[in-house]
């Protein structure tokens, strides 16, 4: 997991243009659009029916840790998101990789591949992300009395003015594999987040989707001691039994995906597109049969 000490980047998606030589009209024009793509405010739907809005929350694995490949930087038609961090207050803005920008690690990840999949599911809908994730962080770092839990209902509350709040994706637990109180407690951290984020959003029928860790976490000699690995199964199951514990959620496993890194413990850019169309599955699977398409 990266280090919560590294400073936040600037946000790509803000840039200002450098001032050039005169240029032809056309490439004037071609430029001025492309920076209004990449930073200007963005207008969601004027029905907020079929505006529909999930927070991304958790670690590294949800703010995405893959390498960027050209063309990521472009925004996906018909989904927006909210900053992370900005200078320029609450406002949508066309939505690209990468979503999150607390971190310089923050790149490539599961939340527009899920967008991308719910919107074939979902026809005429268009998608908003509120991305909340922060790499290394442990559930505690997370929860109710947080910073990052005041602004989840911070941006919910401006979200939903403007759309549906339909979900929450969760993908966060290694960190909390680290020391055996930490396992020991995440299952009832965990149960506490849900219940009070439905509470504090008053949506108690709030979908609440989780991943499971990597199956390839704790297979580098940097996470395989017995102990450790105790405790990698230990969160593991607490991932797992949130739908015995808690009704509205649904738990995606990781089977067959792989790593980006020799520490083994980030996916690599096929396992985030692949991860992103399962947590859209899993929600699907919560849905109502007449909410599904128009």
């Amino acid at each position: 997991m990266q280090s919560r000490a590294a400073a936040p980047p600037a946000c790509g998606l803000g840039r200002r243009m450098r001032r050039f030589e005169p240029m032809k009209p056309i490439l004037i024009l071609t430029t001025m659009l492309l920076a209004m793509l990449h930073g200007a405010a963005a207008a969601p739907p004027a029905d907020p029916e079929r505006f529909h809005i999930f927070l991304l929350m958790g670690q590294s694995n949800m703010s995405g840790f893959a390498q960027l490949e050209p063309g990521d930087e472009q925004p996906v038609a018909g989904v927006y998101y909210l900053p992370t961090k900005s200078t320029h207050g609450l406002a949508w803005q066309p939505a690209a990789h990468p979503l999150h920008n607390r971190l310089p690690s923050d790149r490539f990840g599961l939340g527009l591949p899920f967008a991308i999949e719910y919107q074939k599911h979902h026809p005429g809908v268009q998608v908003g992300l509120i991305p909340l994730a922060w790499g290394g962080a442990p559930i505690d770092m997370l929860n109710k009395g947080t910073s990052v839990y005041a602004d989840a209902l911070r941006k919910a509350s401006f979200a939903r003015k403007q759309g549906v709040l339909k979900g929450v994706l969760w993908h966060q637990g290694e960190s909390d594999t680290t020391a055996p109180a930490l396992a020991n407690a995440y299952a009832a951290k965990l149960d506490a987040l849900v219940t009070d984020l439905r509470r504090d959003l008053e949506a108690p029928d709030l979908p609440f989707i989780v991943g499971n860790l990597a199956e390839f976490y704790g297979t580098s000699p940097e996470h395989n001691a017995p102990d450790r690995i105790a405790r990698i199964n230990q969160v593991r199951a607490a991932l797992r039994g949130l739908p015995q514990r808690q009704a509205h959620t649904a738990f995606v496993e990781t089977t067959g995906l792989n790593s980006a890194d020799s520490h083994f413990v980030h996916f690599d850019r096929a396992s985030y597109i692949e991860l992103g169309r399962r947590y859209a599955m899993a929600l699907q699977s919560l849905e109502p049969s007449s909410s599904r398409g128009f």
